[in-house]
């Protein structure tokens, strides 16, 4: 058998996420870029269809108490995401990316 996957994240997204940090980790009012979303076909076209694509820039507006929605600000538009739908996402905040450079 092939290698086994580490907690289902296919080996070529691994590579892309290294940096990036899950949306939910950010907090209120940071500005980030999205890196890649992680899940099954589905969410990754609805989320694409809301703007949330790679290279797409984010503002954390408002986050729920103990697990509960995430707001983010994506191209003029206020969006509200599930905790677990905003875990699957995966982003780079603005200080990271700088640092990079």
């Amino acid at each position: 058998m092939g290698r086994r996957q580490h907690k289902g994240v296919r080996r070529h997204h691994r590579r892309r996420i290294d940096n990036a940090v899950p949306l939910t980790s950010i907090s209120e009012g940071e500005k980030a870029t999205v890196v890649c979303a992680i899940g099954g076909r589905g969410l990754v076209r609805r989320l694409a269809e809301m703007g949330l694509t790679p290279g797409t820039k984010i503002k954390v507006l408002r986050k729920g108490i103990l697990g509960g929605p995430v707001e983010i600000e994506v191209r003029g538009v206020s969006l509200a995401l599930g905790h677990g739908v905003a875990s699957k996402v995966f982003v780079k905040t603005r200080n990271a990316a700088e640092a990079n450079e």
